[in-house]
């Protein structure tokens, strides 16, 4: 791996778009209709898992996606709603005579995945392989050149940059707005960004659409799909993108469980 100080977009012409981007789970720690735990499946020639929340495996299976060719997974951060179903995913290669899981992520995933195997013995001869990554580092992954930056979170979190010859995805995981993030998206197709709460709730260790809608305002950012939903936020989704446009100018979305997105 290698440090990197700032995020070019990709400077080749582009034939035309295959990357597909699906999100898995839109949701939070907190039960609700249409949202699952935080998960996304990014698609080119090799799938690539960002964050394994409750509820993934289901989704994986209702859009006919095998875990046969899963086997690597981006986490941003070790929170319950964004892991709860990474072991799950090991056990399910594992049972089913795949081979081993190799995840990425911040410090303290290596502990976690450890603890896990602590907790359940059965889980010790699951081949998991862990490579820890820090903010500013950036490695070659399924086709794609990835970026990792520093989220603002109440734990060690990251955002990530995906550049593959298709287009440039970025996911902040869980973050507060952040100039670091805001760079990172910087020319970017699409923007998965978090956006927990509507206005005019007053949060920390989270966004808001208005105070998301400034930072990423002169990014150069294609479209925009907000995420990690918290059910205080139902019923001002339209609200909540348009509040996006209004401060930054960009296509908004608000993303639900399931919906896909091509590149």
């Amino acid at each position: 791996m290698s440090s990197r100080g700032n995020y070019l977009p990709l400077a080749a012409k582009r034939t035309p778009m295959s990357l597909k981007v699906t999100l898995l789970g839109t949701g939070v720690g907190i039960p609700q209709p249409g949202r699952s735990q935080a998960a996304v499946l990014v698609e080119s020639d090799q799938p690539l898992l960002l964050d394994c929340g409750a509820g993934t495996l289901l989704r994986l299976d209702q859009i006919g996606a095998s875990i046969e060719a899963l086997d690597t997974v981006l986490l941003s951060h070790l929170h319950l709603d964004h892991v709860s179903d990474l072991m799950a995913l090991a056990n399910g290669r594992y049972l089913a005579d795949m081979p081993g899981l190799t995840v990425f992520g911040p410090a303290g995933t290596e502990e976690y995945i450890r603890s896990a195997r602590q907790l359940y013995p059965n889980l010790s001869e699951m081949d998991v392989a862990v490579q820890e990554i820090d903010p500013m580092d950036s490695l070659e992954l399924k086709g794609f050149d990835v970026f990792a930056e520093e989220a603002l979170h109440s734990v060690p979190a990251l955002a990530f940059r995906l550049e593959g010859e298709d287009g440039v995805v970025v996911y902040s995981g869980d973050t507060e707005p952040s100039q670091r993030v805001a760079a990172l998206a910087r020319d970017a197709d699409l923007l998965m960004h978090e956006c927990s709460f509507p206005e005019p709730f007053d949060v920390t260790n989270h966004s808001t659409p208005r105070r998301l809608g400034s930072m990423i305002k002169d990014c150069g950012i294609k479209r925009v799909v907000l995420t990690h939903i918290y059910p205080q936020a139902a019923g001002c989704e339209d609200q909540m993108a348009e509040q996006v446009i209004e401060l930054s100018g960009i296509p908004t979305i608000v993303g639900w469980d399931m919906m896909t997105l091509s590149l």
